[in-house]
């Protein structure tokens, strides 16, 4: 047998088993939320001890949209702390809610939020964060949304299913879109907005930053390096490749 080929073998019988990376999940709570809702285009709701994504009804001729904010300054740097400065990836991102009126059919205190109601909804990454829980509206949400003349953007992050049965937490898996990825890889601020799908009879309350917030969970790896086995294999190959060609010649 070829004494480069039988080196090659030999080093893939020695490869090291793959190890199981330690992970790191850090929960971040929302920094600012609130809703707006079309029924009450002009008004702020950014005070309101819940918010609503929500489908409009033939009782309640709504639509009612979410917003929350997340600084990931505090998470970075955590992460930075456990495995140093861009030596961690993320693997994992998901949502935490609670909701005090969890079942279908109920109508909260607060006559602006349609009734409870399972339908489907979607989160979705924006881009532009300038935005203020106590000046938001229906008719200034625009301004932070894609439209004409402006260079906005939203990166899906994924439909969801909302059952309305009575459990009161919720946690939402969120893709790991690559803009998210990298605004939590730089310590940046990240703008979830949660909206009904097209054709949902969705009716979705929960708490906003006062009590039992909404909670922006990451997951981390630490970075993989290559082994030196793998190192050591890679040369071979090189090698071995190299003095072919030269007996080719």
């Amino acid at each position: 047998m070829n004494q480069t080929l039988l080196l090659l073998l030999v080093g893939l019988v020695f490869l090291p088993p793959t190890l199981t990376a330690q992970s790191t999940i850090y929960s971040q709570r929302v920094a600012a939320d609130t809703f707006v809702s079309s029924g009450q285009p002009d008004s702020n709701f950014g005070t309101s001890g819940a918010m609503e994504i929500a489908a409009p009804t033939a009782g309640q001729p709504r639509t009612e949209l979410t917003l929350l904010l997340f600084d990931t300054s505090a998470m970075q740097a955590s992460f930075d702390g456990d495995y140093g400065a861009g030596n961690w990836v993320v693997t994992g991102v998901s949502l935490s809610l609670f909701s005090n009126v969890p079942l279908a059919g109920q109508q909260p205190n607060n006559s602006s939020f349609n009734k409870i109601a399972a339908g489907a909804f979607e989160f979705g990454l924006l881009s532009n964060n300038n935005w203020s829980e106590s000046t938001m509206t229906w008719n200034t949400l625009p301004s932070i949304l894609p439209g004409s003349g402006n260079a906005n953007s939203v990166t899906p992050l994924g439909g969801f299913f909302w059952n309305a049965a009575g459990a009161a937490s919720s946690v939402w898996t969120l893709s790991s879109a690559q803009p998210l990825v990298d605004e939590i890889s730089v310590g940046g601020k990240v703008t979830i907005l949660g909206q009904p799908t097209v054709g949902s009879t969705v009716g979705y309350l929960f708490n906003t930053l006062t009590i039992n917030p909404a909670y922006l969970n990451v997951t981390v790896e630490e970075a993989p390096e290559p082994s030196v086995a793998a190192l050591v294999l890679g040369f071979l190959c090189v090698s071995g490749c190299s003095r072919f060609l030269r007996r080719q010649n």
